[in-house]
């Protein structure tokens, strides 16, 4: 799986060496041996690095350190470490990271290192690391800056290399890490961010954990295959047949409802919920777009669907006096049961006079999807305020609350 694509190494230009001056931000006193400056003895090749450096001339850069360091004296501590430097930056600029970052390591125990420096030189590695695939180095190192502080991006890049090692409960840690720091900001989480955290949920195989990620991904980049994915992830989890419908509602509803099983299961569920009207039209939708190929799932659904045909007129009969004994019971479960079948007839306007009177007579079962049914009611009478306000008065399931909550993303 592609984690990052167009990972590009960004390497911060390095400060430029100012010879024979002070430099104090760079030297941690009495300990930086050479009082910040280049010995005379090799004043003149360290300046024509330098001014290599300034024109891009790579190659000229390392001669000249060479030519630095080849000559027989006792080097000071700024002297080791410029050469770092020079050779260091030069390396990472030919692309030659090997080079490059076994030059900026050696200069990690320079004493004339700020901890400032230090932290952005740890950045550096990481980002080079990470090119060259050394994932365990990228670890090291991305610890290592953490310490001086939080970094979205370098905590991203070292969820990435924990993936990439297999370490997927670190993965996960540091994404939601993540991600909790950028919801508390109120910012958008970039899609492959939000990919990450799935893949490293699906690894520690934590489906609720797969289930959240799809919905922000839902939310912040609604994407067809991710209502998919997510409506799937919800149906596999550990769910009862009222959380499988209601799933499966939305899923019609979003027009993401590709597979023919699912319409069987659809189609099933709502007959033995007594609501033969919907399975039929649930039926017919997968007829229409011939989604059973096999003989058997076609004799499968077609029997099913005589079956729901057969039942739709006798509930149909039924409805008036079922409501009116509705009406006559001092508990609001009938009603909504009522209001259920209403729904399933397509006369939304009954509907929401049913599931409101069970509403407003509580003591419910099934509140929840009381809720849910009347947010499905008002939207299809293309009243999307009073459907807003049906699907927030579901709290008390678990996973009801999340199926309203995505139904809120539809209105």
């Amino acid at each position: 799986m592609l984690i990052r694509s167009g990972f590009g190494v960004a390497i911060a230009a390095m400060g430029f060496l100012a010879l024979g001056h002070s430099s104090p931000a760079l030297a941690q006193a009495g300990v930086c041996t050479g009082n910040n400056k280049i010995s005379k003895q090799i004043a003149k090749p360290m300046a024509a690095a330098q001014d290599a450096q300034k024109a891009k001339k790579w190659q000229e850069v390392l001669a000249k350190t060479r030519e630095a360091e080849a000559t027989q004296f006792a080097k000071t501590a700024w002297d080791q470490h410029w050469m770092h430097e020079f050779r260091g930056y030069a390396y990472s600029q030919l692309g030659q990271y090997p080079e490059a970052t076994r030059e900026y390591e050696a200069g990690l125990s320079s004493p004339c290192l700020s901890e400032t420096a230090r932290v952005a030189r740890y950045k550096t590695l990481v980002t080079m690391f990470y090119a060259m695939r050394n994932y365990p180095k990228v670890i090291d190192y991305a610890n290592r800056a953490l310490k001086g502080g939080r970094d979205a991006e370098l905590q991203v890049t070292l969820g990435q290399a924990y993936y990439l090692t297999n370490d997927n409960k670190n993965a996960l840690k540091i994404m939601q890490d993540v991600m909790a720091s950028i919801e508390g900001k109120g910012q958008t989480p970039k899609e492959q961010t939000l990919h990450l955290i799935r893949a490293a949920c699906e690894k520690v195989q934590d489906n609720a954990c797969v289930t959240k990620v799809y919905e922000k991904l839902v939310l912040f980049y609604p994407k067809p295959e991710y209502w998919q994915n997510l409506l799937r992830s919800l149906k596999q989890g550990d769910t009862n047949d009222k959380q499988k419908i209601n799933v499966l509602r939305l899923a019609v509803a979003v027009d993401v409802l590709k597979q023919p099983d699912d319409f069987t299961e659809f189609a099933q569920i709502a007959l033995d919920e007594g609501l033969p009207a919907e399975a039929q039209s649930v039926l017919e939708q997968a007829f229409e777009k011939k989604l059973f190929k096999d003989q058997r799932k076609i004799d499968l659904n077609n029997r099913l669907l005589a079956k729901a045909k057969a039942e739709v007129a006798a509930e149909k009969a039924k409805l008036p006096q079922q409501d009116a004994a509705a009406r006559a019971t001092p508990e609001g479960d009938d009603d909504v049961k009522v209001g259920a079948a209403y729904l399933s007839f397509g006369d939304s306007a009954k509907a929401i006079e049913a599931l409101k009177r069970g509403i407003t007579q509580g003591k419910l079962v099934q509140a929840d999807e009381a809720g849910i049914l009347l947010g499905i009611a008002y939207l299809r009478s293309d009243n999307k305020p009073e459907a807003k306000k049906a699907f927030n008065t579901v709290k008390q399931d678990p996973t009801m609350k999340r199926i309203a909550n995505l139904w809120l993303l539809n209105t």
